[in-house]
């Protein structure tokens, strides 16, 4: 049986979106280790005493990684559109958070900086292949220096082997089923100030359209709050003039 697949979307109109911080990690969940340069690599520019550079991919477009919903213990997948990855990249480097970066999602360290970024445009000719990768088109790249001699000994050491950025997409969602719930707890039952109550949300939410009096969103999260408030709970996708839309069930 397939699992369910949930795209995750960046909206930049949110006070908190994309990628706040780059971790290192054993366990990559994009499952691509990233590489890393000093005097012993055979790379034609690394020929200084040790330049200490982890080089590697932050993103894979379309790239399907597994979930465990922590609350009901259903397994899914998420996976990233190359629009998003993108959108990602440029939100990360726009906001200048090239400094920001954690060990296994959880303490942060210092001493590490982004000093590159780019996206695979070109598989064939791209930077990354001298490094050994071959990912596809619209990857998002990643060269961050090491100055922190004991993460760059722990790398040597291979006890992180990979990127995996932390920000606001499944963990946004989680916070938003949570929000629901509560107010679910205290839902009034008569129409009219149910229909009050609608009324006051679709102002804030906006669909994007109404089908058979149900409101379609372009934001997951606004379609599963509407489901925990006023459906069964769950969610539909649905595909309106190329672009994937949210309907609650």
């Amino acid at each position: 049986m397939d699992r369910k697949l949930l795209e995750l979307l960046i909206d930049e109109d949110e006070m908190l979106a994309g990628v706040e911080a780059v971790s290192l990690v054993a366990f990559p969940a994009i499952e691509t280790n990233f590489v890393y340069l000093s005097k012993d690599t055979p790379m034609t520019f690394a020929t200084d005493d040790e330049k200490q550079l982890l080089v590697g991919p932050a993103l894979i477009p379309e790239k399907r990684i597994f979930r465990i919903d922590e609350k009901t213990g259903e397994e899914y997948d998420v996976y990233f559109s190359e629009e998003t990855v993108r959108q990602a990249m440029e939100l990360f480097m726009r906001e200048q958070r090239t400094n920001e970066h954690t060990i296994e999602h959880q303490a942060k360290v210092g001493g590490l900086t982004v000093v590159e970024s780019w996206t695979i445009e070109d598989r064939k000719h791209d930077k990354s292949r001298l490094y050994g990768f071959d990912l596809p088109k619209g990857t998002w790249m990643l060269s961050v220096k090491v100055n922190n001699k004991e993460v760059w000994e722990q790398v040597k050491e291979k006890t992180y082997r990979g990127f995996s950025i932390e920000g606001y997409f499944t963990d946004r969602l989680v916070e938003m089923e949570r929000a629901a719930s509560k107010l679910c707890a205290h839902c009034p039952e008569d129409q009219k100030t149910i229909a009050q109550l609608k009324s006051i949300m679709l102002e804030e939410m906006t669909p994007a359209m109404v089908i058979d009096n149900e409101p379609i969103f372009t934001q997951l999260k606004h379609a599963q709050l509407w489901a925990q408030t006023f459906g069964t709970g769950e969610w539909t996708t649905m595909a309106i003039n190329g672009r994937t839309h949210f309907r609650a069930k």
